[in-house]
């Protein structure tokens, strides 16, 4: 029981922290597209492409059943590929960029969101279950406000430059831990 309680909060960890790696830039994002050479249409368009692409993908990728062996490789593949959209600000240089950047992240998370819900459910105790949604949701919304004011900070002192840097910090260490979590679970 102590290792799964252990698992399962090195599964929530990793999550917040892609959360916070996702929701630094948020609060400044217009203000990110305008330094590429984009305008508030630009920014609309890349929040919609990723909100639509995460949709459709999450639609025609999760239709089958299969086996927890083969979700968990979807699920480390989805935030592979969410760590590259990440990645990709730092290369960011026009809108279209942008938008591939969206692209990928969308596809992360289509693949690994409605996984790691799963197993993040299939890792709750049934006595507590309240309380560890509860520890979940909260802490997305608390994880968010504090990426927000963290994002606002960096960006107003350092610039876009060491806030990318740090996103993509923070998400290689959301991977890492990942990674660890289903190696653990295998043992």
């Amino acid at each position: 029981m102590k290792k799964k309680n252990f698992l399962n909060k090195v599964l929530l960890t990793s999550y917040m922290i892609s959360t916070f790696s996702e929701g630094i830039i948020l609060p400044i994002y217009a203000i990110f597209v305008q330094k590429i050479g984009g305008d508030i249409l630009d920014a609309g368009l890349a929040l919609g492409i990723f909100l639509m692409f995460e949709g459709i993908f999450t639609y025609f990728i999760h239709t089958k059943k299969r086996n927890h062996d083969k979700k968990i490789k979807i699920m480390i593949s989805g935030w592979f590929v969410w760590l590259i959209g990440i990645l990709i600000y730092l290369v960011i240089s026009s809108k279209w960029t942008l938008f591939l950047a969206q692209i990928f992240l969308a596809l992360g998370n289509a693949l690994a969101d409605p996984i790691y819900d799963e197993e993040f459910a299939s890792n709750t105790n049934k006595n507590s279950s309240e309380k560890q949604w509860g520890l979940f949701e909260g802490g997305i919304s608390f994880t968010q406000g504090l990426s927000a004011m963290v994002g606002g900070i960096i960006a107003s002192i350092f610039g876009f430059e060491i806030l990318i840097y740090t996103m993509a910090i923070t998400a290689t260490i959301s991977f890492i831990l990942i990674l660890y979590y289903f190696r653990r679970v295998r043992k």
